[in-house]
């Protein structure tokens, strides 16, 4: 019987432990999660050897249009053509605006013999000689407002006639472009003869008053205050030929710089209008490149700063550059900036809309560009911390410095272009801390 107590006691102990054991196993507290830091960071760009790409565009580019109205009468340069400034390309017709100047340099002789007249007096032979131009003015005169009177009526009508006829042509199909064309035509007609009657009737009226003037001076003898108006419509009528010479002027369009002629907006017989394009005129002796730099790189380009541009049209040549602008905004709805880049193109191989590579001529082949706000000095060592599956990862590297801000990063096989670094890293961040980029 001892024997038997004593076989069963060990077992009995054994039991104890086990299921002590088992009940500490089973009720201990789940060990906590560890807190994540809040980091910041950004992503790593490209390589600063890499060529930054971009499109070639125009260095300048300009609109060339119309100052007046009128009808083309010849085309001097077509699209393709190189032109100098100063090279005539579109002349108007002149019959009209040549008219005009006729006209005011006639109502200038006029104003002028007027007023010399005038300051020399009249004899009484004269004063008969201006009463039968009095009456032979105001004849004219009545004769010509029955012709505008006449000509304003025509004018109406065909005014009418023709914003009917365009209101058909925006809103129904059944107008062609031949009937607004014509309708546009006999619209445009009946307005220069309504103007040509009118300044008809205008230059009787002033010849009327020029002759009664002419007659009252002559019998009452002319005063200081007429001696001056007479002044007065002589230089007002020397502007008025001034501004018809400029109009005709005007109708001869001029290269405004030297340039290749990249598009023709009009031909020979159609109306010219102003401030509507005509022509565009293209300078390519020099190139813009414009390009969009991410923001990890915009930091490091500075206008002024000296490139080299390839393009892969011209594999064998390096253009030379400059920065000449470096946009402080970026573009809308991303973390690119505007930068362009101007580049000599004597020969002319570099043309608009070519993709182009952008070299910085001092940048490091190979290596990485990252802010020295990264840059931690630990242990005789320096390192960066990256981010990898949530959780900050130390990389030791060897750095160059760039500049106050940056600093070129030899090549790492741990770390690549496109990965997030962490930057302005607490004291609190170890390898392997768990991090929430914010």
């Amino acid at each position: 019987m001892r024997t038997k107590k004593k076989t069963w006691i060990p077992a009995i102990l054994s039991l104890v432990v086990i299921t002590a054991l088992s009940g500490c196993g089973g009720t201990a507290a789940p060990k906590a999660a560890a807190a994540e830091l809040p980091v910041k960071a950004i992503k790593i760009g490209q390589s600063s050897g890499s060529g930054l790409s971009g499109k070639v565009i125009p260095d300048q580019e300009v609109k060339i249009v119309a100052k007046t109205s009128g009808k083309v009468s010849e085309m001097k340069a077509n699209e393709g053509d190189m032109v100098k400034k100063g090279d005539v390309i579109i002349q108007l017709e002149t019959d009209d605006l040549t008219q005009q100047v006729k006209q005011a340099e006639a109502g200038v002789i006029a104003a002028q013999a007027k007023l010399a007249d005038t300051q020399a007096g009249a004899r009484s032979q004269e004063i008969q000689g201006l009463e039968s131009a009095v009456q032979q003015a105001q004849g004219a005169a009545d004769q010509a407002k029955a012709s505008a009177d006449s000509s304003k009526a025509s004018f109406d009508l065909a005014q009418k006639t023709y914003n009917k006829l365009r209101n058909l042509y925006d809103t129904n199909a059944s107008v062609t472009k031949e009937d607004m064309d014509k309708g546009t035509t006999e619209y445009e007609k009946a307005q220069a003869a309504y103007q040509s009657a009118l300044a008809l009737q205008q230059s009787a009226a002033a010849q009327v008053s020029a002759a009664k003037s002419k007659l009252d001076l002559a019998r009452s003898g002319a005063t200081g205050n007429t001696i001056e108006a007479l002044q007065a419509d002589v230089n007002r009528l020397n502007a008025s030929l001034e501004l018809a010479n400029n109009a005709l002027t005007n109708a001869t369009i001029v290269a405004p710089m030297d340039g290749v002629i990249v598009k023709k907006s009009i031909s020979v017989g159609e109306m010219a209008q102003p401030g509507v394009a005509l022509v565009t005129l293209v300078k390519m002796d020099q190139v813009q490149i414009e390009l969009s730099v991410p923001d990890t790189l915009i930091g490091s380009l500075k206008a002024g700063t000296d490139v080299d541009v390839k393009v892969s049209n011209v594999p064998d040549k390096t253009f030379p550059g400059k920065i000449n602008f470096v946009s402080p905004v970026s573009n809308t709805n991303t973390s690119t900036f505007p930068v362009k880049v101007t580049a000599a193109n004597p020969d002319g191989l570099l043309l608009a809309g070519m993709t182009a590579e952008v070299h910085l001529k001092d940048s490091k082949q190979g290596g990485l560009e990252i802010p020295k706000s990264a840059i931690v000095k630990k242990d005789n060592k320096t390192i960066v911390y990256i981010v990898q599956d949530q959780t900050a990862k130390a990389v030791e590297v060897s750095v160059e410095d760039k500049n106050a801000d940056w600093a070129y990063m030899k090549d790492n096989a741990s770390i690549k272009s496109g990965q997030q670094l962490i930057i302005n890293p607490s004291e609190a961040l170890t390898d392997g801390s768990k991090v929430k980029v914010e």
